[in-house]
């Protein structure tokens, strides 16, 4: 498994995101030098953490994402963050996040800042995934995956992408593994006919420690998101070893 992503969302303090990546990062330390051959880890903080983790990171070991974007390179958009600005500070931004959905951004937005990312020189996040679980459910993540892609050329731009339904976020249970793989196949598919040789699709929706292990059994899949459990360092570590385990 290539990726273990993480976004502590509205979650630490400077304080207390520095205090956890020093951590997270001697633990990654201490496993290379076990020998352990380790995924790449995408860390998404709080916009105010980006910068005083850039003096602190060791891109060997952890790559810093930002959690928004604006489309516009600059402008009165008070609040807004541009891509041009991310530069220097992350190398990924996540866009299309449910959560960003749920308070009406659009496709038509999601795609623009998409395409402003990768512009930018930064690898969009995309997330994408259906409302409810059933008969639409195919339609609608290939749907939305067409929109959040259609500004971007996926032969020169590479795109990270991240199926995560929205049924799935925060629930008891994680979506189960074989319907994520065969999502997660179908996506590749659709990603390849719009120009993509090598696509990379991550499944994110209530992966922790406890479950991880039956999604890094699947070869379909480049990697996983994480939230909660990202934010305790000895968990997100364990969670990194069984990715390693099971590879």
């Amino acid at each position: 498994m290539k990726y273990l992503l993480a976004n502590w969302k509205m979650h630490t303090t400077v304080d207390q995101a520095m205090a956890l990546m020093q951590a997270v990062q001697q633990g990654l330390r201490e496993r290379i030098f076990r020998g352990k051959q380790l995924p790449t880890v995408i860390v998404c903080p709080p916009f105010v953490s980006l910068a005083p983790l850039r003096t602190v990171i060791d891109e060997r070991l952890v790559r810093l994402g930002a959690q928004n974007c604006h489309w516009d390179k600059e402008g009165a958009h008070t609040g807004e963050i541009s891509p041009v600005m991310l530069t220097g500070l992350a190398q990924y931004v996540l866009v299309g996040h449910s959560e960003r959905r749920a308070v009406g951004e659009s496709d038509e937005q999601i795609a623009r800042k998409a395409a402003a990312a990768a512009d930018a020189g930064l690898t969009p996040i995309l997330f994408i995934g259906e409302d409810e679980p059933g008969a639409g459910a195919r339609s609608q993540t290939a749907y939305r995956l067409r929109q959040g892609i259609s500004r971007i050329d996926l032969s020169q731009q590479a795109v990270l992408v991240v199926y995560e339904p929205a049924w799935a976020i925060g629930a008891d249970r994680p979506a189960d593994a074989q319907y994520v793989g065969a999502m997660v196949a179908g996506l590749k598919d659709l990603l390849r006919r719009f120009g993509a040789s090598d696509p990379e699709v991550l499944y994110g929706g209530t992966v922790k420690k406890e479950n991880i292990e039956q999604f890094a059994r699947l070869d379909v899949l480049d990697g996983v998101g994480a939230t909660r459990a990202s934010l305790d360092s000895s968990g997100f570590l364990e969670m990194i070893d069984q990715i390693v385990g099971s590879s």
